[in-house]
């Protein structure tokens, strides 16, 4: 008797030890990660935006926790993605431009797709531009995995998809949905009427900066025009997360999905004489938002103190319990401990922009300081700004021996992982980078 009673509890046992990563990944919650192209969180209301471009976002933070001061890794697309994606600097991972092209995210690179498939969720991935494409590296390990080159599809459509997605089937596994919207960037084009929402008397009808042969700004008296079309894409994108914030509650989601959003990096509107991004390291390009909200969270919290793109997958590994034995550089942003001033660095990691007499090289975010260090010619300079009384960085200070320090230690940083040059891209990705600037 004994015997037997041995063998059905080893039995059970067995099922147990066997099942217990899909049993334990279905009372897991799903996650949402949400990446707004282009949105610096300076322009949403709930960071202090004048104008009310953000209701929906607004109250997404009203119910979570919101991050004050979230800091890009690059000011542009393809590093930022990849620290998001993978929990390291950008120095680290090695994903970028450098003087022979585009380097991908290395094959064997462990990223948010493949940790939370492997850990049990069924995986959803939407993006809207080349640079985010399979090519890149960022379609490995979705079970769905969508993307519009061009960056033409509407949010509206990218949500759509979502949706059909979410009820095309009956696994019971939770998900991770990655949804990366490209209408806040240029070319700054919201349908009607968010095209002249902010600037009802508007007669200008141009989606992008002119730029004469010589490098320059052809009409920088069109700024309030493109504020205002870059303002409205981004209450249009709003709506439609608030759109798919009432469906998730409508079909039963509400209550076990974790939503997170933020920015790959900002925008500049002729704060340094330049428009975009990708040229400089200022706030206006690496002060991106960051919010979360859903079960477990705190409601209604601000945290002040800097955070930054690596700690997205650790929190988010964190929050749904997921252990991972792979080296991350960001820290689990619910634990107090980690909160404690820790560098903070952004490079840029490519060969071209507009660079007004100097080269950015690479910035540090210590604590409310911020270090920059500059090239020209052959003459590096180091710069500090003091966030806290000098949020525009209008007051250069010299740079004292701790941010010198890090600067120079985050330079000296090897890759840990060698990313191959991506090759062979097809006409339209290549006619795709072309129209938007990349090459």
């Amino acid at each position: 008797m004994h015997r037997i009673l041995f063998v059905v509890l080893s039995f059970v046992l067995i099922l147990t030890f066997s099942c217990g990563n899909t049993s334990t990944a279905i009372d897991r919650p799903n996650v949402i990660l949400i990446i707004i192209d282009t949105l610096r969180a300076d322009h949403l209301n709930c960071y202090g935006y004048h104008r009310d471009t953000s209701p929906s976002l607004d109250s997404l933070a009203a119910s979570g926790t919101r991050w004050e001061n979230c800091q890009a890794q690059a000011p542009w697309t393809l590093p930022a993605t990849a620290t998001i994606f993978t929990g390291l600097n950008a120095k680290q991972h090695g994903t970028g431009r450098r003087l022979d092209g585009d380097h991908r995210l290395h094959s064997e690179i462990p990223i948010i797709p493949t940790i939370f498939s492997n850990a049990g969720y069924r995986t959803c991935g939407i993006f809207n531009v080349v640079l985010l494409n399979e090519n890149h590296g960022f379609a490995r390990g979705f079970d769905y995995y969508s993307c519009d080159d061009l960056g033409a599809r509407r949010a509206a459509i990218s949500v759509d998809e979502f949706l059909r997605w979410l009820e095309s089937g009956s696994d019971e596994r939770p998900f991770l949905a990655v949804l990366h919207f490209f209408d806040v960037h240029d070319p700054y084009d919201p349908p009607p009427p968010f095209d002249k929402l902010y600037f009802p008397d508007d007669t200008l009808d141009v989606s992008m900066w002119e730029i004469t042969e010589s490098g320059q700004i052809a009409h920088p008296e069109h700024l309030e025009h493109f504020l205002s079309r870059y303002d409205g894409g981004i209450t249009w994108v709003d709506t439609q997360l608030g759109r798919l914030f009432s469906e998730l509650r409508f079909r039963g989601y509400g209550d076990n999905t974790i939503i997170m959003v933020t920015a790959d990096h900002g925008e500049e509107f002729l704060e340094w004489g330049w428009v975009g991004h990708g040229g400089h390291l200022y706030q206006e390009l690496v002060h991106v938002p960051l919010i979360v909200s859903g079960p477990g969270i705190p409601s209604g919290e601000v945290i002040t103190e800097p955070a930054a793109q690596f700690d997205i997958l650790p929190t988010l590994l964190s929050i749904c319990s997921i252990e991972d034995t792979s080296y991350f550089e960001g820290v689990d942003l619910f634990n107090r401990a980690a909160r404690d001033p820790r560098p903070l660095p952004a490079s840029r990691l490519m060969f071209w922009g507009q660079m007004l007499g100097e080269t950015p090289l690479a910035a540090v975010v210590y604590g409310r300081m911020k270090g920059l260090v500059t090239r020209k010619g052959s003459t590096d300079s180091y710069y500090m700004f003091d966030l806290l009384n000098d949020p525009h960085e209008q007051a250069p200070l010299e740079a004292d021996s701790t941010l010198m320090e890090l600067l120079d230690y985050y330079r000296a940083t090897p890759m840990l992982w060698d990313p191959p040059r991506v090759q062979d891209l097809d006409s339209s990705s290549t006619r795709a980078l072309e129209d938007l600037g990349y090459i």
